[in-house]
Formats: C-alpha cells, sequence, structure tokens
C-alpha cells in the first residue's frame, strides 16, 4: 500500500507473511507498519537509522571564534575577499556607533562609509593584496575628540580588522608633550624656578633656576623641607599656604623671601598647585620668579 504523503505502509500481518520482500523495501526506504489501520512502528535498515539517530543526537558544534570575538575588548571586523562584512562583534558596533544595526552581508564602504577614501581604505587594501598586516593610529572618524589603533591582517579567504580606542593614551602623552615644552620654556627663560614637593613639603625636583636661585646644587636640595628655605620670620605663613594646597583648598600665590648660600634673602613671587596621580594627590608643584636686585642680607 502507497501513501502520497507518508510513503510506503503495510500491515503488521502482511510484514509477517512477506518479510523477505519488506526487508528489501526497507533497506530503501522507511515502511509505516500498521495494526488494526493506525501506524505504530517504523521498518527501516539499520544503517539508515544510525545515521538518523547519529545527526539527532549530536549537537551543533559551538562557532568558538565568535564566541571569543565577543568576549575580546577589541573590535573586530571580518571581511570576505570581496570586501563584504563577515561578522562583526559587539565592541566594533560600539566604537563605530553601529550599537543598533546588523552589518553583516553588506559592503565594508556601505556599513562604514567613514573608512572609505581615508588612510584606513589604503591599510586594509594594502592587507588584502599583499597578504601583510599593516597598523596605524588614527583620529576616529565616528567620535570628535577620540583616536583609534587599527590593524588589518588577511583571515581566511579575506581580512580581519582590529580597532582599539587610545584616547587616552594619546592625551597623556599630548600632555607630557605640553609639560615637557613648558619645562623647557622655563629653562630657556632662565628667570622661573621649578620645584616639585612630596605631600609632606619635602623637595622631589628642582631645576637649574631654582638651583640657582637658592645657590645650591639639586643633589643638596634633594628632601629639603622647602618651607626651611624661607625666611625665618615667613615660614609659618608659607607653610600654611603650601598644606593648604595640599588639603585640597585651592591653588595659591604667596610672595615671600628665600634664605640663599650666600646669606641672602631673594624676594620671590611663587605659585603653589597641587599634584594630581592615579591614587589622588602626590604633592606640590611650585614655580617662582625671584628679584636680585631687591635681595638683601638677613
Amino acid at each position: 500500500m502507497l501513501d502520497d504523503r507518508r510513503g510506503r505502509s503495510v500491515a503488521a500481518a502482511e510484514l509477517v507473511r512477506n518479510f523477505a520482500h519488506w526487508r528489501e523495501v526497507g533497506s530503501r526506504e522507511p515502511v509505516m507498519i500498521t495494526h488494526h489501520g493506525l501506524e505504530t512502528h517504523i521498518f527501516m535498515g539499520v544503517d539508515d537509522f544510525r545515521t538518523m539517530a547519529a545527526n539527532e543526537a549530536a549537537p551543533p558544534a559551538p562557532d568558538r571564534m565568535r564566541e571569543l570575538a565577543n568576549r575580546i575588548h577589541q573590535g573586530l571586523i571580518l571581511c570576505n575577499s570581496d570586501l563584504t562584512v563577515d561578522y562583526v562583534n559587539s565592541v566594533a558596533l560600539a566604537m563605530t556607533k553601529r550599537w543598533d544595526r546588523h552589518l553583516e552581508g553588506k559592503s565594508l564602504w556601505e556599513a562604514l562609509p567613514e573608512f572609505a577614501g581615508t588612510l584606513t581604505e589604503a591599510h586594509i587594501r594594502h592587507s588584502l593584496t599583499s597578504g601583510e598586516a599593516s597598523t596605524a593610529d588614527i583620529p576616529s572618524p565616528f567620535r570628535s575628540d577620540s583616536w583609534l589603533h587599527f590593524e588589518t591582517f588577511p583571515f581566511g579567504e579575506g581580512i580581519a580588522l582590529l580597532l582599539r580606542d587610545i584616547t587616552a593614551d594619546m592625551r597623556r602623552h599630548r600632555l607630557a608633550d605640553v609639560k615637557s615644552a613648558i619645562l623647557k620654556a622655563m629653562s630657556v627663560h632662565g628667570g622661573v624656578g621649578y620645584v616639585r614637593v612630596s605631600t609632606r613639603g619635602f623637595i622631589e625636583i628642582a631645576d637649574d633656576t631654582f638651583c640657582m636661585m637658592v645657590g645650591l646644587p639639586e643633589d643638596r636640595l634633594s628632601s629639603v623641607c622647602l618651607p626651611d628655605l624661607v625666611e625665618l620670620s615667613a615660614r609659618p605663613q608659607f607653610r600654611e599656604q603650601l598644606e593648604r594646597v595640599l588639603r585640597g583648598e585651592g591653588d595659591k600665590r604667596v610672595a615671600t623671601r628665600l634664605l640663599t648660600n650666600e646669606g641672602a634673602l631673594l624676594p620671590v613671587e611663587a605659585a603653589i598647585a597641587q599634584l594630581h596621580g592615579t591614587y589622588g594627590t602626590e604633592g606640590a608643584v611650585i614655580v617662582m620668579t625671584g628679584n636680585r636686585e631687591q635681595a638683601g642680607a638677613g
């Protein structure tokens, strides 16, 4: 009996009477076995059954690469050889401000037009044609005042892009450059002294100009309490102003006089600013200008 929807079927009694025939049929296709007209069993070859059971039992293999890509802290974009986007992890979506968009299947230039016609495109195409990895630091085309480090390298038949936000690093380096330039300018000026003190007011760094002001080399000034270099009568006021800055009560400008190694008193205008570090206050920075023409004996 042939059922167009379910395939062949046979009554249980018929199967017993003509087992050899139905065994041959069952080796080629499943046969439904009926009892009083109701389908109760399936008669099929053991090889087909084992194959079907194995396919049903085995869960789909997890995509470990995509699991890893979703856990890394860098943005990852994978493209096919024609630069069609194959995969974008959540970090890359956040960096490119595409949180709510589906980019897979689109051309890279359609998905991220900000990369088209830029240095980034040149690096991408170079890696794709040459098989070489390439890196660069660029201003982010997605966010103002932000920087990205990107890396391109061949991956499978296509290419991979790694993106990392380096805004904090760039700001630190730029600030370091500014600080270095300011200190160099002060040194060239020759009339502005620079001292850095600890949270207890002890000198940690003194520049050449300050050393000339007091007439002592830096190694002699190291670990000296700065208020001790102020004339005795003005020392309490200077110490109080310095401590207020260190406590975070605001930066101060102080006029005072320094004791020099020559025994003279040097009038100075000092500006005291709190030095902030990663874990809080790390001391203070003092810049001073002196007037040797007004210096007199103590």
